[in-house]
């Protein structure tokens, strides 16, 4: 049996967990400050439960010291399908020297994936332990200058106030469904592939939010994905994107949460034979919540 602890917090709770002690020889060691350090997620398709096992997790300052924040993050696996609609889990909480940071880095020690009835395995089971990739292993390197609040060498510089940040680990792009469950061969495999966003969470952070409609009989408006791309385009590293999604509930209704400003491409994922008009450009400012016209979901042309 597979073990996991589900950690939920709403982000507001994990900002008050406790705090775990920090070294490093960076600038500034007079000048302490606090970084914490959230998990979320966004859904999938076909997975009922997506767990990983994340131990280390460290940021690296700009001359190259590693300031350690956490030796064992989600302390087990977690299932990261728990972790939606705002929910966060607590990775770390720890006290480092003010000043600027070019990446955060996170070890990936276990994958697991449980798949949705009736959905199974071409063995018949329905679940399966996953290969961590090498880079996985040994480091997860986060890019700071996407997560908002650079400098102009592209870091990341945390005052006196201290910073949160927000690990967006999307399951979608995470974890790829390998065959075709919707045909006799069925589902080999699941590559798991960890992709992250990295945002800091404060006034700035936006949202996108809106509804998908249909015109065409017998086509659900639950369960769709929409996804919000951004335009920017400061250096990433591996596992690293500027995707965030959400899912649509019964009403059609989504919310994208936790973006930094700028101008980001919003599209709804549908079958080729169905198409919505039209993807829509829209810019986040600084602390808003972005309300969209509708998609509404047409047959495709010919």
């Amino acid at each position: 049996m597979l073990r996991f602890r589900n950690q939920l917090f709403s982000f507001i709770t994990a900002l008050t967990a406790l705090s775990l002690g920090a070294c490093g020889d960076g600038v500034g060691v007079d000048n302490q400050t606090t970084v914490r350090v959230l998990l979320t997620d966004a859904p999938a398709d076909y997975i009922e439960a997506a767990m990983v096992d994340i131990g280390a997790v460290e940021l690296i300052g700009d001359d190259g010291t590693i300031f350690p924040l956490s030796e064992n993050g989600t302390d087990g696996l977690v299932d990261l399908l728990s972790l939606q609609n705002a929910a966060t889990m607590l990775l770390a909480d720890a006290m480092i020297d003010e000043g600027s940071y070019t990446q955060l880095r996170l070890i990936v020690q276990e994958a697991h994936v449980v798949l949705k009835a009736p959905y199974v395995f071409n063995d018949g089971s329905d679940h399966m332990g996953l290969t961590v990739p090498s880079g996985a292993q040994t480091g997860i390197k986060l890019n700071l200058g996407a997560a908002g609040g650079g400098d102009d060498d592209g870091g990341l510089v945390i005052g006196a106030d201290g910073t949160v940040l927000v690990l967006d680990f999307d399951v979608s792009q995470s974890f790829v469904i390998q065959g075709n469950p919707e045909t006799p061969a069925g589902i080999n495999g699941v590559l798991f592939t960890p992709t992250l966003r990295v945002v800091v969470l404060d006034d700035a952070t936006g949202m996108i939010s809106g509804t998908v409609t249909t015109m065409v009989d017998g086509v659900s408006v639950e369960s769709l994905t929409v996804t919000a791309e951004t335009v920017e385009d400061p250096p990433l590293e591996p596992f690293q994107t500027r995707i965030a999604t959400a899912t649509t509930d019964a009403n059609g209704d989504y919310e994208i949460r936790f973006l930094v400003p700028g101008m980001y491409t919003v599209s709804v994922t549908l079958p080729e034979e169905l198409t919505t008009d039209p993807m829509t450009d829209v810019m986040v400012g600084s602390g808003a919540d972005v309300e969209l016209d509708d998609f509404v979901i047409v047959e495709s042309g010919p």
